[in-house]
């Protein structure tokens, strides 16, 4: 990574002075012996489990609590087809199972080489995010489980 990119967040004036970096930052907190008690936060369901099984899936707030972004992790039943909406564009990345998304083929790679394409991250607009994305786990057995990733969001639980 280039010197410029890892100090882009320090004022421009200070981005040689590494005393004035490492004293950006919060020491106690890194070593609060209570930081998971203080700062966790349990996955939520994002509607009641049972109603979300019923429909083909399961969908849980990850990340929560920021103003500036928040995640969703989803899992697609093995063979169901849903099909949801979001209040927001976001990117997904697949960390389990193969089917499509919309027209696209997505699945999860057990080796990329060097230069390789694969069809595990995409990026949802936020008209085809309102609309609804269908996602089909063409699976007998596995399920499709991926993450979403959005930028500011309302629909987000604030604590």
């Amino acid at each position: 990574m280039e010197w410029a990119q890892l100090v882009r967040c320090v004022p421009e004036d200070r981005r040689n002075d590494l005393d004035f970096m490492v004293s950006m930052l919060d020491w106690e907190k890194n070593i609060m012996p209570d930081f998971a008690a203080k700062y966790f936060r349990r996955p939520l369901p994002v509607r009641p489990v049972e109603e979300m099984e019923a429909e083909g899936y399961r969908e849980y707030w990850i990340t929560y609590g920021a103003n500036n972004f928040s995640a969703k992790e989803l899992t697609i039943l093995p063979g169901r087809t849903v099909t949801l909406r979001d209040a927001g564009p976001y990117g997904m990345v697949l960390v389990q199972g193969h089917g499509t998304m919309g027209a696209w083929s997505v699945e999860t790679p057990v080796l990329i080489r060097f230069g390789q394409l694969t069809n595990d991250e995409f990026y949802v607009s936020c008209k085809a995010s309102s609309e609804g994305v269908k996602i089909t786990n063409t699976s007998s057995c596995d399920p499709i489980v991926l993450f979403k990733h959005f930028g500011p969001n309302v629909e987000a639980p604030q604590a």
